[in-house]
């Protein structure tokens, strides 16, 4: 009888910690999707609530006004072009890194490594002359490169050797072997890296802001600027064009959410 009153009351705590650290996240997300559609007037009478009568005028203008058509386009061209170049780049760099011998392999691992501890801001100034000859979408694909690289590297070395052997006994050669026996096997690690690059393309609001003046060229975080400035008064617009930055990637995390844990938590061939 205790161990049942001791199993009922850890589980009865799991689930209070589970809905309350949920509910520490979802409220005030929900809050803002809830003033998106209040009115200015409601909004800051109390920020806290439900609309009266909803309107989706809020939307309309917020989209209008922050220019969020191009700045979709924006972003997902360049988020497209990254994320093909960075997994090419990482998967290539990753199998030779987990699975070939070669001078210099430990010391590009231990570069990978120093790459992701370095903060941002320490090569801003270098970065803003390399973006002013290469452009944005370069300098989003290094800074993309390094822990993606140690995260497939990590992924690769726990598929069995003996595969890729095998199919180069069959006359495979080492492209051929990565190729046919590693992409396959590795797909949901891939599609991991590709939502990683996209959410943190999708996110990045200092390099965007700083060096991209020309507005037809802005991407989807840098509008909600537009919203502090002359139409900063208005809070309603505000929560809108949070809700607009902040959905696309919220749905895709919801839609492929599964997939995502299954790459971060998946390793190894069992042989």
């Amino acid at each position: 009888m205790n161990k049942k009153i001791k199993s009922a009351a850890a589980a009865l705590v799991k689930w209070v910690f589970l809905i309350g650290m949920a509910s520490f996240a979802l409220i005030p997300l929900l809050q803002v999707v809830l003033n998106s559609f209040r009115s200015d007037s409601e909004v800051k009478a109390m920020p806290i609530g439900f609309p009266k009568q909803a309107t989706l005028e809020n939307y309309v203008d917020a989209w209008t006004i922050g220019e969020y058509g191009i700045a979709y386009l924006n972003t997902l061209l360049v988020a497209g072009v990254v994320i093909v170049v960075v997994l090419t780049v990482v998967g290539l760099g990753a199998y030779a890194l987990s699975k070939l011998e070669f001078k210099m392999k430990g010391f590009m691992t231990a570069y990978f490594f120093v790459a992701i501890s370095l903060p941002p801001f320490l090569y801003g100034v270098p970065d803003y002359s390399l973006l002013n000859r290469l452009g944005l979408m370069i300098v989003y694909t290094a800074m993309q490169i390094p822990f993606n690289m140690l995260l497939l590297k990590t992924f690769l070395m726990g598929i069995l050797r003996e595969l890729e052997e095998a199919a180069k006994i069959d006359g495979c050669s080492e492209l051929d072997s990565f190729l046919k026996i590693t992409i396959p096997i590795a797909k949901p690690i891939f599609l991991t890296v590709a939502l990683l690059v996209l959410v943190n393309v999708w996110n990045e609001y200092l390099w965007s802001n700083t060096f991209v003046s020309d507005d037809a060229l802005k991407t989807v975080t840098t509008r909600f600027v537009r919203f502090t400035g002359q139409y900063g008064s208005n809070m309603a617009r505000i929560y809108t064009a949070s809700v607009i930055t902040m959905a696309p990637i919220v749905i895709l995390y919801l839609l492929f959410s599964r997939k995502f844990i299954e790459g971060m938590t998946s390793g190894s061939v069992k042989g």
